[in-house]
């Protein structure tokens, strides 16, 4: 970030909190209620939850999120907002008649094991709604996405530096420190979401193999990090909707069509043989425009998903039907900057 980056940072900052805590947002909310007849709805993305314990590296604050914000931001929605499922949003979308009050819908991406065991009490405890998309490979094993399987890599290895001729050519990555560590981290995964997925899993082995890096976790279930199918299926039981994520969180477009195709029908098939109901909702990984296509979309629609949602940055509202292209925004926090960004679209992207 450069010097101007961080003043607009450090200004926005100081005018989401003065604004927070003089209760201008409420204020405003209250007014936009009466101003308007229809109003948009706002998904919110979640990934991991954190606390004390947990060892992460810093990713930006969708990715780990504190438990502590959580444990401030659901009762601050539930008090200004209308907060609904996925399956009342898609309804509002479809039926053109948009939503009464200003929304909010809450999803996680992944099936990280800390949405049960952290997310999960809260969000009962005050009788809010959310949405799980489950990246189904690793549900029940302990076993990492390939991007955290990285960041395990990295945080783990003993080495000071190493290179990457495929990715870098003769640059030298210094691994010395936990920032340095947490800069490559991002550097490697960036890098290879852009290759074909078939050379993304072979940078994948060959990373493994310069850092020393052959511990198997499979079947060392005190180790695991996602969630098994017991728990999926409680919080299902308990009103949490169970959506899908891939089956191995490839970046789609990246992939023969054929291969994307299988990955999406086998995650769907998979909840589905588990839970006993029917999955109804797509998430696609990494979720920017570029990793999906219309022909996935016209898939998803034709194995029976009701939608699918990216991470491209917005609200959803009744002029756009389209409910196979749902906008989400990452969590922000501390929970001033999530209440300021929240009251700034919904006047921006009002009906």
């Amino acid at each position: 970030m450069n010097k101007r980056s961080r003043v607009k940072n450090v200004i926005k900052r100081f005018l989401y909190f003065s604004l927070f805590y003089l209760k201008f947002f409420d204020l405003s909310l209250k007014i936009l209620a009466k101003v308007r007849r229809q109003h948009p709805c706002i998904i919110l993305l979640y990934h991991r939850i954190t606390d004390k314990n947990s060892k992460y590296h810093n990713k930006e604050r969708a990715m780990h999120h504190h438990i502590k914000h959580l444990e401030k931001e659901l009762p601050y929605l539930k008090r200004n907002y209308q907060i609904l499922t996925i399956d009342e949003v898609i309804q509002g979308l479809k039926s053109g008649m948009g939503f009464k009050r200003p929304s909010v819908s809450i999803t996680f991406d992944d099936g990280y094991l800390d949405n049960y065991t952290l997310a999960y009490p809260i969000l009962k405890k005050h009788g809010v709604p959310a949405t799980v998309y489950l990246t189904t490979d690793v549900i029940g094993t302990s076993q990492r996405i390939w991007t955290d399987q990285i960041e395990f890599m990295l945080l783990e290895t003993r080495k000071d530096q190493f290179s990457l001729p495929r990715l870098f050519g003769d640059k030298e990555l210094r691994i010395k420190t936990k920032k340095e560590k947490e800069q490559v981290i991002n550097e490697i995964t960036e890098a290879l979401k852009k290759r074909p997925d078939a050379e993304r899993k072979e940078m994948i082995v060959e990373i493994k193999k310069i850092l020393n890096e052959n511990r198997n976790y499979k079947n060392n279930l005190e180790s695991r990090t996602m969630l098994n199918w017991d728990e999926v299926q409680g919080m299902a039981k308990d009103g949490i909707t169970i959506g899908s994520h891939s089956h191995t969180h490839p970046i789609l477009s990246r992939m023969p069509v054929q291969e994307a195709k299988v990955e999406i029908f086998n995650s769907k098939k998979i909840i589905e043989e588990n839970l006993g109901i029917q999955a109804k909702h797509f998430a696609f990984p990494n979720g920017r425009e570029e990793d999906f296509s219309e022909e996935l979309r016209d898939y998803c629609r034709e194995i029976g998903f009701e939608s699918v949602a990216s991470v491209i940055y917005g609200t959803n509202d009744p002029s756009n039907t389209n409910t196979f292209a749902l906008k989400r925004i990452g969590a922000t926090s501390p929970i001033y900057m999530l209440a300021g960004e929240l009251v700034r679209l919904f006047w921006k992207g009002g009906i």
